[in-house]
C-alpha cells in the first residue's frame, strides 16, 4: 500500500515551543530576504513595475494640471527606495553585526548602487519640470557622502537643497510640509508606509493594517512603494523592539506567523 504523508501542521504549543529554540547563528533570518533582494529577478521586476507605475501617475497628473498654482514636486526616500544598501546587510550577515554597526562606514564609502529603474524615473521627472526631493532618516553627518553617492549615480538634484536628511526626529512629516510650502507633492515612493503619512508612525500591527486598508486607493496613485523584505517599521509592529537580541527577535517573529 502506498504510504500517504500528511502535511504537518504546528499547533501554537509547538509554536510557542519552536520560538523559545535558540537561534542557529546570528542574523540568519536575513539570509533569505537579502538573496531574494540581490538575486531573484521577481524583486527587479517589481522595482520596474513600481518606477513604471509612477511615470505613468506622473503622465496624468501634469496633463491633467497643465498650469498648476504651485511647481509639482516628487517625494522619494533614499535607502532600498533609489539606493541599494543590501551589501551592509550581507556584511552584517556575514560579521555578526547589527545595525547601527559597520552602517557609517557602509555610507561613507559612497558605493551603494541604484534600485531599477529609480534614476531613469528621477531624471524624466526634471526633465519634465518636476522638482525632486530626497527625504532620508539618514543622519546629517552622512550629509555628505550620500550627495556624493547620489551625484555618482547620476540623480537629478542631487544637492543640499533637495535633501532632506533627520535631524532631531525620524518622523518625515516636518519635512514633507517644508516642501509643501513652496511646492505640490504629486507623488512619493519609498519602501515604509511612514515614507508616505505619519499615520503609519504608532508601530501598532493593528492600527498599520487599518491605515493601510483606509487608504487603499492611494497606493499606486500617488503612493508607490518599494519591496523591502530585509527591515522595516512593520519588524517593531509585530514586538521586536529595534535592537533586540537574537533569541528575543526570533521569539517576536516566530510567534507572528499565522498558522491558519
Amino acid at each position: 500500500m502506498k504510504k500517504i504523508l500528511l502535511p504537518l501542521l504546528l499547533t501554537a504549543t509547538a509554536l510557542n515551543a519552536l520560538a523559545q529554540q535558540p537561534a542557529r547563528s546570528n542574523n540568519d533570518h536575513l539570509i533569505m530576504a537579502t538573496l531574494w533582494f540581490q538575486r531573484a529577478e521577481e524583486y527587479r521586476a517589481l522595482c520596474y513595475q513600481a518606477y513604471n507605475l509612477a511615470q505613468l501617475r506622473l503622465d496624468q497628473e501634469l496633463a491633467s494640471h497643465p498650469n498648476p498654482s504651485k511647481k509639482p514636486a516628487v517625494v522619494v526616500d533614499i535607502d532600498e527606495t533609489v539606493l541599494d544598501n543590501s551589501p551592509f546587510e550581507a556584511r552584517c550577515i556575514v560579521n555578526g553585526t547589527n545595525y547601527p554597526t559597520g552602517w557609517s562606514e557602509w555610507v561613507g564609502e559612497a558605493s551603494a548602487l541604484t534600485i531599477p529603474g529609480a534614476v531613469e524615473f528621477l531624471n524624466y521627472a526634471a526633465t519634465h519640470g518636476v522638482e525632486v526631493f530626497y527625504i532620508s532618516n539618514r543622519k546629517q553627518k552622512e550629509l555628505i557622502p550620500t550627495l556624493l553617492n547620489l551625484q555618482n549615480q547620476r540623480f537629478p538634484m542631487a544637492d543640499t537643497a533637495h535633501l532632506l536628511l533627520r535631524t532631531s526626529v525620524s518622523n518625515k512629516e516636518d519635512r514633507r510640509n517644508r516642501v509643501l510650502e513652496k511646492f505640490n507633492i504629486v507623488l512619493l515612493a519609498g519602501d515604509n508606509l511612514n515614507d508616505f503619512t505619519s499615520l503609519f508612525e504608532a508601530n501598532d500591527a493593528q492600527m498599520r493594517r487599518h491605515h493601510t486598508d483606509s487608504l487603499r486607493h492611494e497606493f499606486g496613485r500617488r503612493f508607490i512603494v518599494l519591496p523591502n523584505p530585509m527591515y522595516g517599521d512593520w519588524e517593531q509592529a509585530l514586538g521586536t523592539t529595534p535592537q533586540p537580541s537574537d533569541s528575543l527577535k526570533r521569539q517576536a517573529l516566530i510567534k507572528a506567523l499565522r498558522l491558519e
